[in-house]
């Protein structure tokens, strides 16, 4: 961690982060919680993708192209070197789905365990 520190990091939260790391018998909080994400990942990956508005998968295709759009070349041109345009916005749209996915994971109640 920085000494920086972004004004919208909630720093009260360090306390209890250490607290948690301390009394593991082993390792980080996120070694600890990486097999319930990895659990839930594998579960999102064999489904089907969670059914979209047509006006939400409008957005996310307007997104996908906004943030390829704003990629420095020297990101982009070794992407295009092994995929289609079209591949690299249909990842970036997997990306942004399973980020929509997990958020609503997280807001259910499915990742209470964490």
């Amino acid at each position: 961690m920085s000494d920086q520190q972004s004004p919208n990091d909630p720093n009260w939260l360090d306390e209890f982060e250490d607290l948690a790391n301390q009394q593991l018998d082993y390792g980080s909080s996120c070694e600890q919680v990486h097999p319930i994400i990895e659990r839930w990942f594998q579960k999102l990956m064999s489904n089907d993708p969670p059914e979209s508005r047509d006006s939400v998968e409008q957005a996310m295709s307007c997104l996908s192209t906004e943030i390829l759009n704003g990629l420095p070349d020297d990101v982009i041109e070794p992407l295009l070197d092994h995929m289609t345009e079209d591949d690299l916005a249909t990842w970036v749209q997997h990306i942004l789905l399973i980020g929509r996915s997990f958020e609503s994971a997280l807001n259910n109640g499915e990742l209470d365990d964490l």
